[in-house]
């Protein structure tokens, strides 16, 4: 019955954009990635839009592994939005479609080259395999990559979307953003990368990067409900400014803003600070100094 039930919820989170009107944080996306991992924030982006998922098994990424040509090609079905509703469905649906030629073994980069950027990337080690962690680095170097007109995002129905200051949130039935006065709608189930994930805590704080699904997205074609306005482009992965970078970002922006008057008198304080604490280490030396020579002559009176 567990088995069932798991095997019921991979099935949920495999197409990623296939939602159901949930988010996923950073701190649910894989049992095996916390939400301090370094990469985290490229690994969000590359499941947002399906480049990787899950193995069908259980909700582990395992980065250190292998990518076997079986996983490459149920999430290369995924991000295509070819038929099915398993790993194993996808795969086989990606191999019928000729993104691999087969489903055993581990990938290569050659083969990867060939399915996601029509052979456009000079490879060093085309034949050589990877791993999960290497592949996030590989597509994450390279999603941006012009091939003739278009990018690996563009070919799975995305686009960049809005980033700035969130004015306000819109809830209800669906959640949108309002930057700029233009509201988003976010998709029925995005990822998310933010401290909280109460959208209303949102308002006032930095969108750094966010993801659109496209109109013209095939990825969609029968798997979500992205809003009551189907035509309309949905925020897939959205990224705010966590605590500590949004104050190192102020103080940035202080220091960029401030007036000459002003940088002079935090110069003088910071000069001030400065000198006081070599006072303070100066008396502490010849303390010590001093005490070392009561010590000295003590010892020589005895």
């Amino acid at each position: 019955m567990r088995k069932y039930i798991l095997m019921m919820l991979m099935s949920t989170l495999l197409l990623a954009p296939t939602a159901y009107a949930h988010t996923m944080d950073k701190s649910m996306l894989y049992t095996d990635v916390p939400a301090t991992t370094p990469d985290l924030q490229e690994i969000m982006v590359l499941h947002s839009t399906g480049l990787i998922g899950y193995n069908g098994t259980d909700m582990a990424l395992n980065p250190s592994e292998n990518l076997s040509r079986k996983d490459f090609a149920g999430w290369v079905g995924a991000f295509f939005g070819l038929e099915g509703a398993t790993v194993d469905e996808l795969a086989q649906a990606a191999k019928n479609e000729e993104y691999v030629s087969s489903l055993e073994g581990d990938i290569t980069y050659k083969e990867i080259n060939t399915a996601l950027f029509h052979n456009k990337l000079d490879i060093e080690k085309p034949d050589a395999t990877l791993t999960k962690e290497q592949y996030i680095g590989f597509l994450t170097d390279n999603i941006d990559v012009d091939m003739g007109g278009h990018t690996l995002l563009q070919m799975g129905g995305f686009t960049y979307g809005p980033t700035g200051t969130i004015d306000d949130v819109v809830t209800g039935d669906e959640t949108g953003l309002v930057i700029d006065g233009k509201t988003y709608m976010l998709s029925g189930h995005p990822r998310i990368f933010a401290d909280a994930t109460e959208a209303k805590s949102w308002v006032g704080q930095e969108l750094e990067k966010s993801i659109l699904t496209t109109s013209a997205g095939h990825h969609h074609d029968g798997h979500e409900t992205q809003s009551k306005n189907t035509s309309a482009p949905t925020l897939q992965y959205i990224q705010l400014a966590t605590t500590a970078q949004a104050a190192t970002d102020e103080k940035q922006e202080q220091v960029t803003n401030a007036t000459p008057r002003d940088q002079q008198q935090a110069s003088e304080t910071a000069d001030t600070t400065a000198s006081n604490s070599s006072t303070v280490w100066i008396v502490a030396i010849v303390a010590l100094l001093a005490v070392i020579i009561g010590i000295v002559l003590w010892k020589r009176k005895k």
